[in-house]
């Protein structure tokens, strides 16, 4: 009875499927993005604690700058 309601070619329409894969994006695990995140802090921190500047022609620790003990 439902078939005479429809032409042919919408129910065939209705009842074809996508054509292709379905693909599902998976997000990068919480291990990943941490590690990656703790290679950036401990970069940071390696840079404050290793690199200085001059200042007025003498060389000064970042982190010594960085809290206002320069000399």
């Amino acid at each position: 009875m439902t078939k005479d309601l429809f032409r042919k070619e919408a129910i065939r329409h209705r009842t074809r499927a996508l054509f292709g894969d379905v693909i599902l994006a998976a997000p990068l695990s919480t291990w990943v993005i941490t590690i990656l995140l703790m290679v950036i802090v401990v970069g940071l921190i390696g840079f404050s604690l290793f690199a200085s500047i001059m200042i007025d022609g003498e060389s000064v620790p970042i982190w010594l700058w960085a809290l206002g003990k320069t000399a």
